[in-house]
């Protein structure tokens, strides 16, 4: 614990008065430190940060802290001040302090006694002594294979199963159980026609070349079949001693799926090293970057510059970018596929990447393979040696650039992620699918019967009438006259000849009498293999007897453009129509001005194309009955989805994606607008009506106006499907109805049902599931229990920030009652025997963001306004950042989440006001701009730009206060506005580039100032680096190519890329309190800020304390790092650690979905879990022994 000395003088304000009265009785007390902030007791402190020395606060210090949380945070930061900095009394007694211990009194001596020691005199050391002991080996294997010379490419290979090896020496080939050396080079191939084995594989090492092929090549009454066995994988073996060995590959992560040990349930020490992680760490592109990257690849650069005006920091400055001086980064960096990397990396390698070979292994069938096999195999091995080659350049880069053993360790290890389940796997899926159908059909069959319904217009010609059919194609077909034989077939007999002559001759008098009956657009949607009965006798005024019980008799969705027509769609007693520029809209009768432009065909009819007539009267007449006038103002209710809007924001932001003003939001508004002719919004426009519109120009029908639907992202975005996630929130307003409004709403409601099976059934049904339950060696487990293990195809490294990326998993969402297939989570299951342990880690980017804005200042935790909020701020008080946030805004505290987050993340003022507007949809414009000016200048204040003062400047400041008694005002201690440059000239004999240097922006006035002032110093400096563990930017956002560009890049990039440290230190902490203490878990996955153990039941608890003490020991290091040598309490342990049977994120959710209608207790019979809080788990292992 640290202890303070504090230098005394008087303060005036009474606040001030009372801290400096009570200050060294807040400094006794164990518990606290200066600023009211709870600590972890002196014990821990002593271990975790051993011969700290003491730390010096500054009164003066000290009160500019107090002040500048008050001023920020207002009265609630009062009066919570004066209740725990000072106690619930204004004097500090025995009573008083002995009240206020830690939380964590009743374990400090237990975790004190049983903590296991560090490795090293404080923790820098301790980590990178373990980190070194399970890197360095690997790390070596590398180094050792990147310095030897790559060797010529195999031109001849053996067409066998298994694995054949071909030496360097000229030795004759011979088959292989598997490769034997510790260090390969991978790259495995897949037939896609055949399956989901692989096909082919060809690896290197340093001493041979090796080929693999599958027995399925082989074998021709192998079919195709999604159903993966062990015997279908690539062994690659396992050996008694397990040392440690590492595969190579270029997206690794995919060729490790097909590795048969990898899906054994005991991990073994192979590792997986991805070149693309390698290169996108290095030198990757960040979001908008690509998008610029591939404009200005395909051509023009100073018109790609001009386009990147609207993104860039550097906006202003248009003839620096105009002269391609911010686009040097372009020829630092490419894309990500092996044949840009290679050529980039590698611009005088004489190797040939030819990728069209691939299209075989794609579109062709075995036979094709068999047929190729010498080139395809050549080319597989072609893809090997250009991996080598980018492998041999990256290495020296990836040590130099990342140097600490914690970042390479940690890679290897998220490259082990591992998720069993087991049969309930495809009753998940089936279940889905069935579901889905259920769904489907019922809004099949409504549509149907109105499809059958419509077609009774055609008596008459009602549909003349109709304001939604009008302008449909109403021709009744016409039989094409030609004469069929029958030819009797030399099996048949007489009867039979007879009979099929009869039935065939009875089909086509059928097809003839629906022709009559039916319209053009009825006709399109017919099935080719409806059975029609009876048509000779229908009435012509009801087209539909019995003709079929086939539910699906038409091709008929509810995403088509005819089904709003037939379900008589209308905005607010509006007709939707459709327009081919500018999507679905509504019509507005009342306009007369146009009438004499058409001809009118009779009263209230008018002709607008050949044999196509508007029924303006009807649309009139429509109108008048829904609303009871023509003109009648609109009033819009609330349209905000909360959940969908911030599902879709968070995962923006969680990718690093700008939300503000992105690069593909800018052209996608670009080419919208250009699309649109001059003078668009036409002056002819009904007096009472405000919508998007009128847009008279492209949709000129007689008597109306046409205004478009209205989209979430702007004004000039279009509206294609009203079943949109968009529109739902005005389905259940009611401003978007059908004719029965129940219609349109069960139809929304089968629809969200279905959206999330939808988007993602293609690709959780291709998961790769393999069983282990024929080999026990595998599965280890008793041999009548079901395993099966899906291994997700990670990138360890697959953004600019260095996030893993997986397309399945690391976006899963969580189980939504209204959303089929949402209990995924719940369907990865632990064996027999075995539980999942895992925690989420607490408001993780905002804690370190708050960490970096400490230690900007004074360095005492909570000596910053957001700082001091997250800490002691609490979410059931509604005190905490997201809650005054959301009071502050008057949204919820979900949406006020998003706005923190995104603003910690750099985006500006634009973003917020975006989402403001969605949140709050009723406020006008101008309302919600002033209320993201006012949250802005409260959180991250104002710009205020300095000059940094050189040593002599801070000499002159020196002489001035003590000789001429002048206080300058210094910002951040070293900093001083233009204008008080003067000052410091007038004592001495100074020039002004003597005193001051560089020109910065600073952030002054509000409580995020200190943060985003750290922050940008990091993404400004001329090397960029994670201040934990020195990891450094992407060379493509290096100040040196991007100048001012891509600022809120980098800033995101501070934040994420440190949070991707967390995880690391996580993963080499959790490796090394297992291995010490003989605890059996094994790392399973990551999600964002969530880590998961698969642990023997009997280790559960031990795991479960294993992973507490890994946080512990990971926000220490980061306090350390930073210069805290302390911790807050708040903060050094898990909330709470959960231990489940299955994934799900929290332990008491059934996962009931309509595909699990049941939930997980019911359907699978899987009980819920069980979540601790630190006290539980020191109990429950030993009272705190990691050792059994």
């Amino acid at each position: 614990m640290m202890t303070c000395r504090v230098l005394k003088h008087a303060c005036r304000d009474g606040m001030f008065a009372l801290l400096k009265r009570n200050l060294k009785y807040s400094c006794q007390c164990s518990s606290r430190n200066p600023l009211g902030i709870d600590m972890i007791p002196d014990k821990w402190n002593h271990i975790l940060f051993p011969n700290s020395s003491e730390t010096v606060v500054d009164k003066e210090q000290l009160d500019n802290c107090v002040r500048r949380i008050l001023s920020t945070l207002g009265s609630s930061a009062e009066s919570d001040l004066k209740a725990n900095l000072l106690g619930k009394s204004n004097d500090f007694t025995e009573e008083t302090i002995s009240d206020n211990k830690s939380r964590f009194d009743s374990i400090a001596d237990a975790v004190a006694e049983k903590f296991p020691s560090l490795e090293g005199s404080n923790l820098d050391e301790h980590f990178k002594i373990i980190a070194q002991r399970y890197g360095d080996t690997y790390k070596k294997l590398l180094e050792k294979f990147s310095k030897f010379p790559l060797p010529p490419i195999n031109q001849s290979w053996i067409f066998q199963p298994g694995w054949t090896k071909y030496g360097f020496q000229g030795e004759h080939p011979i088959a292989v159980d598997y490769p034997d050396d510790d260090t390969l080079i991978l790259d495995v191939e897949v037939c896609v026609n055949a399956g989901k084995h692989p096909t082919i594989a060809v690896a290197l090492s340093d001493t041979a070349w090796y080929s693999w092929c599958s027995k399925r090549l082989f074998n021709l009454r192998y079919h195709y079949t999604n159903k993966v066995d062990l015997d279908d994988l690539i062994p690659l073996g396992r050996k008694a001693d397990d040392p440690e060995r590492i595969i190579i590959g270029h997206n690794v992560g995919f060729d490790r799926t097909f590795v048969k040990e990898e899906y054994f349930l005991k991990s073994s020490r192979l590792r997986f090293w991805d070149t693309m992680s390698m290169h996108i760490a290095v030198c990757g592109l960040a979001g908008d970057q690509r998008v610029l990257f591939m404009a200005a690849r395909k051509g023009n650069r100073t018109k790609a510059s001009e386009e990147a005006l609207e993104h860039t920091e550097n906006s202003t400055k248009a003839s620096n970018v105009l002269g391609f001086q911010n686009w040097k980064w372009l020829d630092v960096t490419s894309t990500n596929s092996l044949l840009e990397v290679h050529r980039f990396h590698c611009p005088n390698s004489e190797l040939f990447v030819d990728k069209e070979l691939r299209d075989l292994f794609l579109v062709g069938t075995m036979s094709d393979i068999r047929e190729h096999f010498q080139s395809l195999m050549t080319y597989c091995a072609t893809d090997v040696a250009a991996t080598f080659e980018v492998f041999s350049i990256l290495m020296d880069q990836f040590w130099q650039r990342f140097p600490h053993p914690v970042t390479f360790v940690g890679m290897l290890e998220m490259g082990t992620s591992y998720l069993p389940t087991n049969a309930k796997w495809q009753h998940y899926m089936t279940a889905s699918d069935k579901t889905q159908r259920t769904f489907q059909n019922q809004v099949g069959a409504l549509l149907q019967e109105k499809a059958r319904q419509a077609c009774n217009l055609l008596y008459n010609d009602r549909y003349k009438d109709d304001p939604w059919l009008w302008n449909e194609n109403w021709d009744v077909g016409k039989e094409p006259k030609r004469i069929t034989t029958f030819k009797r077939k030399t099996t048949e007999t007489v009867s039979e000849y007879a009979k099929r002559v009869w039935d065939e001759s009875m089909k086509k008098q059928n097809r003839k009498s629906m022709n009559r009956r039916l319209p053009a657009w009825y006709r399109n949607l017919l099935q080719n293999n409806v059975q029609l009965e009876r048509w000779d006798e229908v009435e012509v005024f009801n087209v539909f007897p019995e003709i079929s019980n086939n539910e699906n008799a038409i091709n008929l969705s509810a995403q088509m453009r005819l089904a709003f027509k037939l379900l008589r769609v209308h905005w607010n007693g509006y007709p939707l129509y459709f327009s081919d520029a500018y999507g679905w809209g509504y019509l507005v009768p009342g306009r007369t001005s146009n009438l004499s432009q058409f001809q009118e065909e009779q009263p209230g009819r008018y002709i607008v194309e050949e044999n196509v007539v508007f029924p303006y009267k009807s649309v009139e007449a429509f109108v008048m009955l829904r609303r009871g006038k023509i003109d009648q103002p609109v009033v819009y209710g609330s349209v905000t989805d909360g959940r969908e809007v911030e599902l879709r924001a968070m995962q923006w932001l969680d990718k690093g994606i700008h939300i503000d003003s992105t690069v593909q939001e800018y052209f996608f508004q670009r080419n919208q607008l250009t699309s649109m002719p001059e003078g668009t919004f036409s002056a002819d426009r009904p007096e009472n009506v405000n919508g998007i519109g009128p847009l008279n120009e492209r949709v000129n029908l007689p008597g109306v106006w046409f205004y478009k639907l209205p989209h979430k992202d702007s004004p000039m975005s279009s509206v294609f499907n009203p079943l949109g996630k968009c529109m739902i929130p005005y389905i259940q307003n009611g401003d978007l109805q059908s004719d029965d409004p129940d219609n349109l709403r069960l139809i929304t409601a089968f629809n969200s049902m279905c959206s999330y099976w939808k988007n993602n059934r293609d690709r959780i049904v291709p998961q790769m599931v393999v069983s282990l339950t024929c080999i026990q060696d595998a599965c280890e487990i008793a041999p009548d229990d079901e395993i099966s293990v899906i291994l997700p195809r990670v990138v360890c490294v697959g953004t600019v920030t260095r996030r893993s990326v997986e397309p399945t998993w690391m976006t899963v969402s969580n189980p939504e009652p209204d959303r089929i297939g949402s209990e995924l989570r719940g369907l990865i299951i632990a064996p027999n025997g075995y539980r999942f342990v895992g925690a989420d880690v607490d408001s993780q980017e905002l804690w370190i963001a708050a960490l970096f804005s400490d230690s900007y200042g004074v360095k005492i935790h909570g000596s910053t306004p957001i700082s001091w909020i997250l800490l002691k701020g609490d979410k059931s008080k509604g005190t905490d950042q997201h809650s005054l946030t959301a009071k502050e805004m008057g949204v919820s505290r979900s949406q006020a989440k998003i706005l923190n987050y995104g603003r910690i993340y750099g985006a500006g003022r634009p973003f917020a006001t975006r989402l403001l507007k969605t949140f709050l949809p009723t406020l006008s414009d101008e309302h919600v701009k002033k209320m993201a000016r006012k949250l802005y200048r409260k959180t991250k204040g104002s710009a205020v730009y300095l000059r940094e003062l050189t040593e002599k400047g801070r000499t002159a400041v020196k002489l001035l206060k003590n000789e001429h008694n002048v206080d300058v005002m210094l910002y951040d201690g070293n900093f001083i506005k233009e204008s008080d440059i003067g000052e410091l000239l007038s004592v001495g004999n100074f020039e002004e580039e003597d005193v001051v240097s560089s020109k910065v922006r600073l952030w002054a006035g509000g409580s995020e100032s200190d943060l985003f002032n750290a922050l940008e110093k990091i993404a400004r400096s001329p090397q960029p680096r994670t201040p934990i563990l020195g990891c450094r930017i992407s060379r493509a956002l290096e100040p040196e190519v991007v100048n001012e560009d891509f600022l809120t890049s980098r800033i995101n990039w501070v934040v994420q890329s440190s949070a991707v440290d967390y995880l690391h230190l996580m993963l080499v902490c959790m490796k090394w309190l297992c291995d010490t203490f003989s605890i059996e878990a094994r790392f399973t996955i990551s999600i964002h800020d969530e880590v998961r153990y698969l642990t023997k039941e009997d280790d559960m608890y031990r795991t479960a304390l294993a992973l507490q003490y890994t946080n512990l020991l990971t926000r220490a290091f980061f306090s350390f790092k930073t210069g805290l040598k302390s911790l807050p309490s708040s903060v050094a342990f898990f909330s709470k650690i959960d231990i489940d049977h299955v994934l799900r994120k929290e332990v008491d959710v059934d996962c009931i979905t309509p595909s699990n209608p049941f939930g997980l207790t019911a359907c699978y019979n899987i009980p819920f879990g069980e979540s601790y809080s630190i006290e539980d788990i020191i109990k429950k292992a030993a009272h705190g022994f990691l050792k059994h």
